[in-house]
């Protein structure tokens, strides 16, 4: 880059910069009042005889708890797409979505609209958002439930939305891991945070590792939603907080100053992003991203396909696994332009913007033939690469 590094380019180290300042929690929460047009659930009484109870939860008691709990039903957990009963496991009772009714709506209340605007870092009218309401759970004393990651219930679903409705219980907190941090959320003091009654809530990404600490005492009862990505425009709310800044306007403004920069890339090239999450029923075009790493060295060559290489159908591969990728699988050899030992490489130069991250990686084994067989692996990322500048103009288009 016309003897300037990238480490040295202002416009650079700023937009480095400015995605630091992007919060990585894996969750984002928060809570609303509760009032006596929002404060009621209704329920399948479930004695046979066809009669509902109501919860006031402005004003509870004992009765109305139990009555609750006792229409429920052990909750299950899914297993290679089967529901699975173990309370070793997973010790809570539910209630499915047809048995009961709430006043309470993450619509009206502007929940969604906050979950839009601080999961997703994005307007709600940016990406229309999908919510149905999946469960009532109740975790009773002695109730709990390990770690896990949720599985998606359609390639649109993105995450969840646990609504806590304010109930006196200790214990319950949901636990996050999210890379080799643990997070936790005290549902317990969250609904409690300020004199009169609130719903806490909490919204994470699908691919979240969470769990639910044991409760000692008291009922702890969520409402969950599940949150997909919806083709059709959400309707808009005058509800919620509105941000007096966009969150992601100073990565914006820097990411545009860096490609207008002509010290960067000045010949063309590609940019990179790491995935922070498992990226489902998004309307991009995803690359995987090879190396020729091997265990106890570096990789020293890179390679862009458009799909995951089936390499096991491969009949044989000889050599370096960069070669077949490029020779077979139209795929794009590239090498790192932030590099500073990297002076004469093949390929097209990538600056990563964002680092690829571990959620996305994986290894694929394959034969390779050499003087015998061996089983060697391919390491691959998944990524999203944006081709910029004069590199190729009939093809200037995002990669």
């Amino acid at each position: 880059m016309s003897g300037v590094t990238l480490d040295n380019l202002p416009t650079y180290t700023a937009v480095k910069a400015a995605f630091e300042t992007i919060s990585e929690l894996p969750f984002c929460s928060g809570t609303v009042p509760l009032d006596p047009t929002n404060a009621a659930l209704f329920f399948r009484s479930g004695d046979g005889a066809g009669t509902y109870r109501v919860v006031n939860f402005l004003d509870t008691n004992e009765d109305q708890l139990s009555s609750l709990v006792n229409a429920c039903q052990p909750a299950t957990f899914g297993v290679d797409k089967k529901d699975v009963l173990d309370e070793s496991y997973r010790k809570a009772v539910k209630m499915d979505s047809v048995d009961f009714a709430a006043q309470f709506s993450p619509v009206t209340s502007g929940v969604l609209k906050a979950v839009c605007e601080e999961l997703l870092q994005r307007s709600a009218d940016q990406e229309p958002v999908q919510i149905e309401l999946y469960k009532l759970n109740v975790y009773g004393p002695g109730s709990f439930f390990k770690a896990h990651v949720d599985t998606p219930r359609s390639d649109k679903m993105f995450g969840s939305l646990v609504v806590v409705l304010p109930t006196v219980h200790a214990g319950g907190s949901l636990i996050f891991h999210h890379r080799g941090q643990e997070h936790t959320f005290d549902t317990a003091q969250a609904i409690f945070s300020q004199e009169s009654p609130q719903v806490a809530f909490v919204a994470f990404y699908s691919d979240i590792e969470h769990g639910v600490s044991v409760v000692s005492s008291g009922y702890r009862i969520t409402l969950t939603y599940n949150l997909y990505f919806s083709e059709q425009p959400s309707a808009r709310t005058a509800f919620g907080i509105v941000p007096e800044q966009d969150p992601l306007l100073q990565m914006k403004q820097a990411l545009s100053a860096l490609i207008d920069d002509p010290q960067f890339l000045p010949q063309g090239g590609l940019i990179g992003f790491g995935l922070s999450h498992k990226s489902l029923g998004l309307s991009v075009s995803l690359k995987v991203f090879y190396s020729n790493q091997t265990i106890g060295q570096e990789a020293t060559r890179y390679c862009l396909l458009d799909f995951f290489a089936d390499l096991q159908c491969a009949m044989e591969i000889e050599g370096d696994v960069m070669d077949y990728f490029q020779d077979s699988c139209d795929g794009t050899i590239v090498y790192d332009a932030g590099d500073p030992s990297v002076e004469h490489a093949e390929g097209k130069p990538i600056v990563w913007i964002k680092p690829l991250c571990e959620s996305n990686s994986f290894q694929q084994p394959f034969v390779a033939y050499g003087n015998e067989a061996s089983i060697h692996f391919a390491w691959g990322d998944v990524c999203l690469v944006v081709r910029i500048g004069v590199e190729d103009e009939e093809n200037s288009e995002s990669e």
